[in-house]
């Protein structure tokens, strides 16, 4: 094994450990460990402010959010999540200045209700648009009270902070979007500040290093729901949020407590990423359902008004249930119909092995006829515009959804006219009656490479399709022609796209995108 190989290998062991863990425990792991840091460097002199002050602020930013989060969801009949709720005490708690004043404990508590409140008064679509913490900040800094000092800013956390951004760019595919941001946001303050007669490299120091660029960017942009779908919608984004940052260097406007701040530059981008987000309060009505295999089953839904999508993105959906368990009542699950589906409805597919979430479980009790509501269509897994690049497509199990779409689409417009792609489909299963999608993806006449660990009990394949019992190198280079020329898309659990990763790279491929799911 070449010194290469065996680097993307760890590297990918170390993507599959993190893809695995929730979005927002992760970062309120993170989040937990970069406050306990703040409160030793507090201890030791390394963070200028004592114990006592943070840990104070700490349990009113935390315990208000936590606890208007409950009192709110109640009143709207909406199950609180404690985590979310829990992630904007922290960040708040990271942002307002510590303090043991009465005063200064109370306007804490007020930015915390404050920033619950948004999540269900700022909506569009059933969907919050802003970032709580940073909504919170806002509204209650246009009051005059000093709420924004992100104090997180500091050398002493810096390595922490660190961390804990490339944790989370990696885990939300965002390693592009957040390095976008931080070296624009440096590269822009020190521009800023030469134009005004400051030395441009301490100041992109001081914005690297004692500002609120790296912490916004790695726990605040990063929020899932407050993207925008499109990938280049995302680096558009974190430019304008960059700018942003670095305009009270080059004009510091201040119109009565409206001034620019960190907090603004994030809701400027919200508010961007809300527009370009599709569609906006879709309701969709349950036309029917079909089991794909044993572990699998289809539901086809009605909307309202049309759906536009593109080939591979998902769907978000909220189906409000009693008993939510932690992971809530939405879950984005990528639409299999393509967007020429002739009937109009808009498909997904999900695993029904147990035990399943309780949104899956109100999924799979919801009778025909039933409503529940579509917040947003977004995702970048989207094939390139450019036919000509030859494509290496890998799935996993319900990993062949955007792919089942993709496909179709595909083969509609070669049949339109459009020149054909070359594309290699390779798809794993862990069982001979776990093939989803066979007619649909036979249809497309695409080959089709089947690893099966028993391929002798598959059902009858179409002649452009061949069965293996292990995916492999020397599998994959016997199906796939010329693999180092090709873009390789891979869709599945972490797990599987990490050594996926690996084989990919002894055979040359060095253009890989993915889309991971961690089931429910």
């Amino acid at each position: 094994m070449s010194a290469a190989t065996a680097v993307r290998q760890r590297a990918s062991r170390i993507d599959a450990g993190i893809g695995a863990v929730p979005m927002v425990r992760l970062v309120l792991v993170w989040l937990v460990v970069i406050s306990a840091a703040a409160v030793l460097g507090g201890l030791v002199g390394l963070v200028p402010f004592p114990p006592a002050p943070m840990l104070a602020t700490l349990a009113v930013t935390v315990l208000v959010s936590w606890g208007s989060a409950r009192l709110v969801g109640r009143i709207v009949r909406s199950p609180a999540h404690d985590a979310s709720a829990l992630v904007t005490g922290l960040l708040l708690f990271l942002i307002v200045p510590p303090t043991l004043e009465a005063a200064g404990l109370a306007t804490a508590a007020l930015v915390a209700v404050i920033a619950t409140l948004s999540k269900y008064l700022i909506r569009v679509g059933g969907r919050h648009v802003l970032n709580p913490a940073a909504a919170g900040l806002f509204l209650v800094g246009l009051t005059g009270l000093p709420v924004s000092y992100w104090w997180v800013g500091t050398p002493a956390l810096f390595a922490v902070v660190l961390v804990a951004a490339v944790l989370i760019a990696v885990r939300m595919r965002l390693v592009g979007p957040v390095a976008l941001l931080v070296v624009a946001g440096t590269a822009l303050v020190a521009a800023g500040s030469a134009l005004a007669g400051f030395d441009p490299v301490q100041a992109a120091r001081n914005a690297l290093l004692s500002g609120p660029l790296l912490f916004l960017a790695g726990t605040m942009f990063t929020e899932p729901i407050t993207l925008p779908p499109r990938t280049w919608q995302r680096y558009a984004e974190a430019v304008v949020i960059a700018a942003l940052l670095a305009l009270p260097y080059v004009l510091p406007i201040e119109l009565g407590t409206l001034r620019p701040t960190p907090e603004l530059a994030l809701l400027v981008g919200n508010v961007l990423a809300a527009v370009w987000a599709r569609p906006v309060g879709t309701r969709l009505r349950l036309a029917g359902s079909r089991r794909l295999t044993p572990t699998a089953v289809e539901y086809a839904f009605t909307p309202d008004r049309p759906v536009r999508h593109g080939a591979g993105q998902y769907l978000e959906l909220h189906l409000p249930h009693r008993g939510a368990d932690r992971r809530g009542s939405r879950r984005s699950l990528t639409i299999v119909s393509p967007p020429e589906q002739e009937d109009g409805t808009v498909r997904v597919a999900v695993r029904t092995r147990q035990p399943g979430s309780s949104f899956k479980r109100a999924l799979d009790a919801l009778p025909e006829g039933a409503a529940l509501r579509a917040v947003t269509v977004t995702g970048g897994f989207t094939l390139p515009t450019d036919r000509s690049a030859p494509l290496l497509l890998v799935a996993s199990g319900i990993g062949i959804t955007p792919f089942v779409s993709q496909l179709q689409h595909d083969a509609r417009q070669a049949a339109a006219g459009a020149p054909v792609r070359d594309v290699v489909l390779v798809v794993r299963v862990p069982a001979a009656d776990e093939v989803a999608y066979l007619p649909e993806l036979a249809a497309t006449g695409v080959p089709v490479l089947l690893v099966c660990p028993d391929p002798e009990a598959l059902p009858a394949l179409p002649d452009h399709w061949r069965a293996v019992p292990e995916l492999d190198a020397d599998a994959l280079h016997d199906a796939v022609p010329q693999p180092g020329r090709r873009t390789a898309y891979v869709s599945g659990s972490p797990a599987f796209i990490a050594r996926t990763r690996g084989l990919l790279g002894e055979l040359g491929v060095r253009r890989v995108r993915t889309d991971a799911f961690t089931g429910y």
